[in-house]
């Protein structure tokens, strides 16, 4: 029997730009959603040279916007886990019939997230399911190598939160990221013998 001490974690799914939208999962909703649940610690899609160096310009909307804002007015701490800048819509295609391909998944992924609006919809099966058949079909219009690229940035993400995790086992952490990231995640934490991973409405 496994009594090693395991750590409370959730993977909140965001919505990029859509957060300007008029959805019920804006940006206050956000900035509400993650002072409300008040983790110990929220892994965020920032690199650790522009969180420690004060330059949000380069960070996703969410954490410029949100997250930033939520941390400096709480006890709750930040620790970016993002190896490099690129983010999912980097990956887009310059030209041709894949870019068009690309655009049309996207432009459904994000009638999809008006639906959903709610941020529990967004983390919920159902949408988590439309968003990861979109997101593979999306992955399969780019280049090999850009796929391996953001397979290895994905782990190297995935890497970053489980170290978190064991320099401070026993913390409430959420892990906010754009919703493109939440199936890929949720796959690889689950594996994790020190993690308990819950709906961010159990943390």
């Amino acid at each position: 029997m496994n009594t090693s001490p395991r750590t409370r974690l959730a993977v909140l799914g965001t919505l990029s730009d859509l957060h300007y939208q008029p959805i019920t999962f804006d940006l206050n909703c956000l900035r509400a959603l993650v002072a409300d649940l008040a983790p110990d610690l929220l892994c965020a899609e920032i690199t650790r040279e522009a969180w420690e160096g004060g330059n949000l310009s380069t960070a996703a909307l969410e954490v410029r916007e949100a997250l930033a804002p939520v941390v400096a007015a709480t006890d709750i701490v930040l620790v970016p886990v993002l190896s490099t800048l690129k983010q999912y819509a980097d990956f887009t295609p310059a030209t041709g019939w894949h870019r068009d391909l690309v655009r049309t998944f996207g432009r459904l992924l994000q009638w999809g997230q008006r639906e959903a609006d709610r941020p529990e919809a967004v983390n919920g099966a159902l949408f988590g399911a439309f968003c990861h058949t979109l997101c593979a079909l999306t992955e399969l219009m780019w280049t090999a190598e850009d796929r391996a690229a953001w397979e290895a940035q994905n782990r190297a993400l995935a890497e970053n939160i489980v170290q978190t995790v064991r320099r401070d086992i026993g913390r409430r952490v959420l892990v906010a990221v754009q919703c493109q990231r939440k199936h890929w995640l949720d796959a690889r934490l689950r594996r994790q013998a020190d993690v308990e991973l819950v709906d961010y409405w159990e943390l």
